[in-house]
């Protein structure tokens, strides 16, 4: 890391470069965001990292966004984005969409009916396998467009959550520059770099590892975004993003640790933020050999999964890790979420109860109190991203409780494009994982049931448990909220007791911003949503 006020001097010279002589006249000046991980790719259906969705929501509009509320039940509360309106046909079968005449693509043209068409085919083709293709499979039969600026979402059947559905996973896409592409070169295609989008903001460039810049799109329909442009200045590990913030260096930061959240409320240039969180992080077992269907020789054994959650004393590692910045993990999902069930029956810290059922499962200590079974070692590695301090700690605590039990962990720390692309690939044999799932809980079936498992899905575990699926369909069908909780209950009481991955932490969120900066509240589950609104005060951009 250079010296601080050399990186800070040289940062200023960049901003004021690309800004130019208007920098006096814009109305908000520029943001800059420390960030410790760097986005997979900027094209929506393939970005697979929760850095590529904050950079790609700024970039690309939906038809519609979820209100304040986070309401996922029906479209009340859904706020117009590409649509100015919509209206349902009688039997809710299909919702016509009537798109803002003044919508453009970056490039200068129009947005049309034909580029949702066409993102609909790009989702839901299973070449393309892209993240939420396969909610958008099972809800919507097709995307037709009536004229140039009407649209319509024809429905399999009726589900309480179609509607967010259909427009939290669908993001029109220009069908004029990527049209001729085929589904499955998508992903190699230019423009995952430097992609051409309808938002707020319009992409800049891309400096691989070192920084990410957007500036805004004078002609967006909606009206200018308050600020000129954003930068990310793109870190190896949190640490480093947190130096950058409490110097200075940058104006804001998503997650603080304890420590740093201390040391900026004692800052009079910083401000400590705390919002909602939508984060749970876990262990996520490998459940078969790599990529194939062959069983993992460890993961594979349901009651050996079980008794190696009982060996850890999750309580004890979140408070020394996060102190009361974070509670247990649950499950799959989060308490915002309003299936949340915090009532489930747990795998309890138990560790006399563990390895007495590592005994039984022929897994014998040996004199230095390591355990294996017929002279194979109880080993195995577990993956974990080098940009994440917490996850670090985690591990450590993990490798030295499973030691107690006789289990011996090798750690391997990996950057966080290499660890993605062996998660992807189902090349390891436990990860330190993490999700920020979406408001709605039918995320879940991506995620976690056998529909995620397979070419990039976010299955990577390859949990599959036919009793969890036709749970998670059942509330996913649903028409009335009870029965739906009913279901997702039991879906996940089944994933808990099945114990694919060991539940870790629910962090809670607590933000870093510079004084000069004003962000309004916050967002749970989207903390970038109001990105466009942001300003940065006049005396000091």
């Amino acid at each position: 890391m250079r010296p601080r006020a050399l990186a800070l001097l040289a940062l200023s010279t960049q901003v004021a470069a690309s800004c130019g002589g208007d920098r006096a006249a814009s109305p908000g000046g520029t943001a800059i965001i420390a960030a410790f991980a760097e986005p997979d790719i900027l094209l929506p259906p393939l970005g697979r990292t929760l850095a590529a969705k904050v950079v790609t929501d700024a970039l690309f509009e939906r038809l519609a966004e979820i209100g304040p509320a986070l309401n996922t039940v029906g479209d009340a509360g859904f706020e117009p984005r590409l649509a100015q309106r919509w209206e349902w046909s009688g039997d809710s079968l299909h919702v016509t969409f009537h798109l803002d005449p003044r919508a453009r693509w970056h490039d200068g043209r129009p947005v049309r009916a034909t580029d949702v068409r066409f993102a609909f085919s790009v989702y839901t083709d299973t070449v393309v396998n892209a993240t939420g293709g396969g909610d958008l499979r099972v809800a919507l039969d097709s995307v037709s467009a009536g004229d140039s600026l009407t649209c319509i979402a024809w429905f399999r059947g009726r589900t309480p959550e179609q509607f967010y559905t259909l427009v939290s996973n669908l993001v029109p896409l220009p069908e004029h520059l990527l049209g001729r592409t085929p589904h499955d070169s998508l992903r190699s295609a230019a423009f995952g770099r430097a992609p051409v989008g309808n938002g707020a903001f319009r992409f800049v460039r891309w400096d691989a590892g070192s920084r990410l810049e957007i500036a805004v799109a004078d002609a967006f329909h909606r009206g200018r975004a308050k600020l000129d442009r954003v930068i990310w200045t793109i870190a190896p590990e949190m640490s480093t993003a947190t130096q950058r913030l409490l110097a200075g260096e940058a104006d804001f930061l998503e997650a603080l640790t304890p420590g740093a959240a201390s040391q900026a409320a004692k800052n009079p240039q910083l401000r400590v933020v705390p919002y909602g969180s939508f984060d749970y992080a876990f262990v996520r077992l490998n459940l078969h050999d790599g990529a194939s269907a062959r069983p993992h020789r460890l993961f594979g054994d349901r009651a050996l999964r079980r008794a190696l959650t009982m060996a850890l004393d999750r309580k004890a590692m979140v408070r020394s890790v996060y102190d009361t910045l974070a509670r247990v993990g649950l499950g799959p999902f989060v308490r915002a979420q309003w299936t949340s069930d915090t009532t489930l029956a747990q795998l309890p810290f138990d560790r006399a109860a563990a390895m007495h059922a590592l005994d039984s499962l022929g897994w014998r200590a040996g004199p230095d109190g390591m355990r294996a079974r017929n002279g194979r070692p109880l080993e195995f590695t577990l993956l974990r991203p080098s940009s994440s301090k917490s996850r670090e700690v985690l591990a450590v605590q993990i490798q030295e409780q499973l030691r107690q039990a006789g289990v011996k962990v090798n750690i391997e720390a990996l950057d966080f494009s290499a660890f993605i692309a062996r998660a992807t690939k189902r090349d390891f044999d436990a990860v330190m994982d993490g999700r920020h799932p979406d408001p709605s809980p039918g995320g879940i079936r991506q995620s976690w049931s056998s529909a995620g498992i397979g070419g990039s899905g976010p299955n990577y575990g390859g949990y599959a448990s036919a009793a969890f699926d036709a749970e998670v369909d059942s509330a996913v069908r649903s028409l009335d909220a009870h029965a739906a909780k009913a279901h997702y209950r039991s879906a996940y009481q089944t994933i808990v007791d099945d114990a694919p991955a060991i539940w870790l932490v629910e962090p809670l969120a607590v933000a870093g911003a510079s004084a000069r900066l004003t962000t309004g509240p916050l967002r749970a589950d989207a903390w970038w949503s109001g990105l466009a609104t942001w300003t940065v005060a006049a005396g000091r951009r």
